[in-house]
């Protein structure tokens, strides 16, 4: 397998693994070649969320108030 896909595979999984509890959080897509993986209730509502990057969840700091199990 090509490093730089194994590279963003793991990348994902660590993500995931990282804000997969966020209450805002519904899903995170499982394609990894996808811009915006997440999607995100929190400023849009659970009706209507919103696709964000990793990088715009992890600024948001709300997956650290996640109950960790």
């Amino acid at each position: 397998m090509d490093e730089v896909k194994q590279l963003r595979i793991d990348l994902h999984r660590l993500t995931t693994e990282l804000i997969g509890k966020c209450a805002y959080c519904l899903m995170i897509s499982s394609n990894v070649e996808y811009k915006t993986p997440i999607y995100c209730t929190k400023f849009t509502g659970a009706l209507n969320p919103t696709c964000v990057d990793v990088a715009t969840c992890l600024s948001c700091q709300e997956y650290k108030n996640a109950v960790i199990s």
